[in-house]
């Protein structure tokens, strides 16, 4: 299972791979332990609740579930499917850093964000949930 914390010399892929854990534990319906694995530095705001609320009214579908994979399309405003690649982007600005996570929608590319801020210490690095908006 995935921790708050890594070593600080964690990898890109490593910070991805921890998030696509996290992802996993969305994509279950287990929104209170995803809040308790990366819990969010505005805990007055995001909240297991509104994370459900979040997801489950992106769009127009009924029955909006985040899933870890994706099949490589994306439906534009009109409803057509077109190619379109999922976002999972590190960048780091001396100690500190962030992610932009897209959410794949019921198995489609979408352009749900989950954005994350991270910390590095001379130990450690640590990773928490900033947002969760369309970008």
């Amino acid at each position: 299972m995935p921790t708050t914390v890594l070593p600080a010399s964690a990898l890109d892929a490593e910070i991805i791979s921890h998030l696509d854990g996290w992802v996993e534990l969305l994509e279950q319906q287990k929104f209170a332990e995803a809040m308790r694995i990366i819990p969010s530095q505005r805990a007055t705001w995001w909240n297991a609740d509104l994370l459900a609320e979040v997801i489950a009214s992106y769009g127009d579908g009924p029955d909006n579930r985040v899933t870890l994979v994706n099949n490589g399309t994306a439906l534009d405003g009109a409803g057509k499917l077109h190619p379109a690649r999922q976002r999972k982007e590190v960048s780091w600005h001396g100690q500190r850093g962030s992610v932009w996570y897209d959410l794949n929608i019921n198995g489609l590319v979408s352009d749900l964000t989950a954005t994350f801020n991270m910390v590095k210490t001379a130990m450690q690095l640590t990773i928490k949930l900033d947002d969760v908006h369309i970008m």
